[in-house]
């Protein structure tokens, strides 16, 4: 099965900028082993990708036991075409989509498990419920916990997008690869407008983000308190399904 980390958004920051003594994709990548996920995809922008390649291949030789490619893009194309250019070349019948700036330290298995038994399900995203989601948009689901829309920024409590996507392969497929394309505003509306039943697990799993300077800061503590968890020393919870 392969995770695919998307590194190469115009907004994200450097994903090899230090976090604890390494770069933060370091920590994601272990963290993505230690939920059994041993091939690993880097999709890269032009920004960054010889520096995501030396490092991917940096890894891979000091752990055989990780397979790490690297897929460039040859011009922007957004969280969706990104993913699906990456699924594409690297098919799997299931696929995890992380974002290179945030790590969830919540227990993927049981969400995969679940799509696996549920051949009904297409995918699954992971969600944090807060109190006041009014900084973030939110996700609407029925009362089978299944999507039903993104919403824009409301005040209120709401549960918000966590960035970590499990998908069928059957999803990416046949995207196409041309053209730019967010997962969140154009691929999940478009899937919903097609009938597909996409389910929202939650959680409260430590987040730990790097996608704002004061994020940044806090990343430091969280990275060394979680050290345990994100090496799979420590077992996690697992999210609400």
């Amino acid at each position: 099965m392969v995770a695919i980390i998307l590194v190469g958004g115009k907004h994200l920051l450097n994903p090899l900028i230090p976090v604890a003594k390494e770069p933060f994709l370091y920590w994601l990548t272990i963290w993505l082993k230690s939920q059994g996920f041993t091939h690993i995809v880097y999709s890269a922008g032009a920004q960054y990708a010889d520096k995501i390649a030396a490092f991917a291949q940096q890894l891979a030789s000091v752990d055989p036991s990780l397979c790490i490619d690297v897929v460039i893009e040859s011009r922007p194309l957004g969280t969706g075409g990104a993913a699906a250019l990456c699924a594409q070349r690297f098919p799997s019948p299931y696929t995890l989509i992380v974002n290179g700036d945030s790590i969830l330290l919540s227990n993927i298995r049981p969400a995969l498990q679940m799509l696996k038994q549920q051949p009904q399900l297409d995918g699954i995203i992971f969600g944090t419920p807060l109190i006041n989601a009014g900084r973030f948009g939110t996700l609407e689901v029925d009362e089978q916990q299944r999507l039903v829309a993104f919403r824009e920024k409301q005040p209120g409590k709401g549960s918000i997008n966590a960035g970590v996507y499990l998908l069928r392969k059957e999803l990416l497929a046949d995207m196409s690869t041309d053209k730019e394309s967010s997962l969140e505003y154009d691929c999940f509306p478009m899937w919903l407008a097609q009938g597909k039943s996409i389910a929202v697990v939650d959680n409260h799993a430590p987040f730990i983000d790097i996608g704002t300077p004061e994020t940044l800061r806090k990343a430091h503590e969280l990275v060394i308190e979680y050290q345990p968890v994100i090496s799979g020393q420590e077992k996690i919870q697992a999210a609400s399904l």
